[in-house]
């Protein structure tokens, strides 16, 4: 018995340009089944297109899997850094809309995938891996520097120090032999991660500002 395999078509526009449509098509199978039991034939009878049509556009099953992943960095740069510049939001609010659109982004992602990158597509992977290390300081660092001046982080706990702390514990534990151990997804691991983070370093006002949820 055949399994059956997601679909994404129905989001994607007819009228979409070639390219982005098989991107849109092939991302929620790639990223949900993994590299190695996603095929291209499978793709082209989702968008009911020729692999000749498929291959103009994407050469190789790489080639498709590396636009897909330089779409999801894009979505996951441009969304970090609109939260935490949105200055108009309190630092908590800032706090909880992130930690929601990084396990949103992060459940679109299974072990599976990751252990195909890893195995399979080494330079995508470390490629994964500078752009988590290029974005998370940066952002946790600016919206932990806020949160200290608001008074809801404690100012013995140096931002930046934190921002790579956080680095180091997201890539030791989103390895694919880490979730193996684990028997977590990658969703579940951020979610934890962020969780144990905060009760650490707020403030008392800080602690009950993040408990109370979003102001709005």
């Amino acid at each position: 018995m055949t399994s059956k395999r997601p679909s994404s078509v129905s989001a994607t526009s007819p009228a979409a340009p070639v390219a982005e449509r098989i991107v849109a098509a092939a991302r929620h199978q790639f990223i949900a089944l993994g590299f190695s039991r996603t095929t291209m034939d499978d793709i082209a009878a989702e968008l009911g297109m020729s692999k000749k049509t498929l291959y103009a556009s994407f050469p190789s099953k790489e080639a498709l899997v590396a636009a897909i992943m330089e779409t999801k960095i894009a979505e996951v740069r441009n969304g970090m850094h609109a939260l935490v510049d949105d200055t108009t939001l309190p630092v908590m609010d800032r706090a909880h809309r992130m930690m929601a659109f990084i396990v949103r982004q992060m459940g679109e992602i299974s072990p599976a995938f990751l252990r195909d990158l890893e195995r399979h597509l080494p330079a995508l992977y470390s490629r994964m891996e500078t752009v988590r290390a290029e974005i998370l300081p940066k952002v946790w660092g600016k919206l932990l520097a806020d949160g200290a001046d608001e008074g809801l982080v404690r100012r013995e706990f140096d931002a930046a120090f934190v921002s790579e702390m956080m680095l180091a514990t997201a890539r030791t534990l989103l390895r694919p032999d880490s979730l193996d151990r684990l028997k977590l997804e990658p969703r579940e691991v951020i979610d934890q991660m962020l969780t144990i983070l905060f009760n650490g370093i707020l403030t008392p006002a800080g602690r009950k500002a993040y408990e109370n949820g979003p102001s709005r």
